[in-house]
């Protein structure tokens, strides 16, 4: 795959320190989740924000999601309540999201979650993506590796397909797990599923103990 796609590398010691020095520099790189591939760039970074939002064609009312490795690592820009710490417990690294209420004091570049007071913040499960995460200072802004409306990718080659050269830097995860998008829900007060996923609304609901709402289909 290499020799025919020179952007895509398979992963190793050595693109983990490239991919690290690369996110390091405020530079974007399409990196692998159970879910589906990201586009990911640093969350403390506007110039990083602002080149995610440019190459997905996004529009800036759509936050992203914000990938960190730990709770450790979140606790600094997000304020915790009692049923993410439930459900980080037994869900986490998983392909869930959750919606928190944003620290004032927060890194997190306001762009990154469309100037609300709110932030979507995901613990991935993919060992590549652990391994980044790990070892980065910032957690990662990464929506879904492809143009806004686009079918989401869940191989490298999906990536390159998408943008071509326009992501220098892709690394090669395998196929990604799930196939689709993670879970949302809103946990800043009644907890409220935004976008069904893989978790579904009665595993969340047999772990906080209480009924879920269900974001009706406009």
């Amino acid at each position: 795959m290499k020799n025919s796609y020179s952007n895509i590398f398979p992963f190793n010691k050595k693109i983990l320190n490239k991919t690290l020095k690369l996110l390091t520099k405020g530079n974007l790189a399409g990196l692998p989740t159970e879910t589906v591939y990201g586009l990911a760039g640093n969350a403390y970074s506007n110039v990083a924000v602002k080149k995610i939002f440019k190459l997905k064609g996004r529009p800036e009312f759509n936050p992203l999601i914000i990938h960190y490795y730990n709770i450790q690592k979140v606790i600094d820009d997000v304020v915790i309540n009692d049923n993410f710490k439930k459900l980080y417990k037994k869900l986490c690294p998983g392909p869930i999201t959750f919606i928190l209420k944003k620290k004032k004091n927060s890194k997190v570049q306001p762009l990154a979650n469309a100037k609300l007071d709110t932030v979507a913040v995901r613990f991935p499960k993919h060992k590549v993506m652990r391994a980044i995460l790990k070892d980065i200072n910032f957690p990662l802004a990464m929506p879904s590796a492809n143009i806004s409306t686009s079918v989401s990718p869940v191989c490298a080659k999906d990536v390159f397909d998408e943008f071509k050269k326009k992501i220098k830097f892709i690394v090669d995860g395998g196929q990604s797990k799930v196939g689709i998008e993670s879970t949302v829900i809103d946990l800043t007060n009644t907890p409220d599923i935004l976008r069904p996923g893989i978790i579904i609304s009665s595993k969340i609901e047999k772990i906080l103990k209480l009924k879920i709402k269900k974001k009706k289909n406009k």
